[in-house]
């Protein structure tokens, strides 16, 4: 499995199968539940990305003193698509 330890103060944890075509991630950050979702979503996109995909969130858990030393972790239920680039076009 693929474990990362990111910048910043932040850590990563393995993409795991979460069945029925999604996966999740969990990340925590020194830098608050916020700095923790944007982690777990990159390693997400960066999952995805090697199939030329985006990760499409389901669904976020956040826990302010889930980490290992008590600081906040934010898990992440994601499946890969095709991003939805024509919302924004007009």
């Amino acid at each position: 499995m693929l474990c990362l330890l990111a910048l910043s103060g932040c850590a990563g944890h393995a993409i795991s199968d979460a069945g029925a075509g999604y996966h999740s991630v969990t990340a925590t950050s020194t830098h608050g539940v916020l700095a923790a979702r944007e982690q777990a979503l990159r390693q997400a996109n960066r999952y995805c990305g090697r199939s030329g995909l985006r990760a499409i969130v389901e669904s976020y858990d956040d826990k302010t003193l889930g980490g290992v030393i008590g600081d906040p972790t934010s898990s992440l239920v994601f499946t890969c698509g095709i991003p939805n680039t024509t919302a924004f076009i007009r």
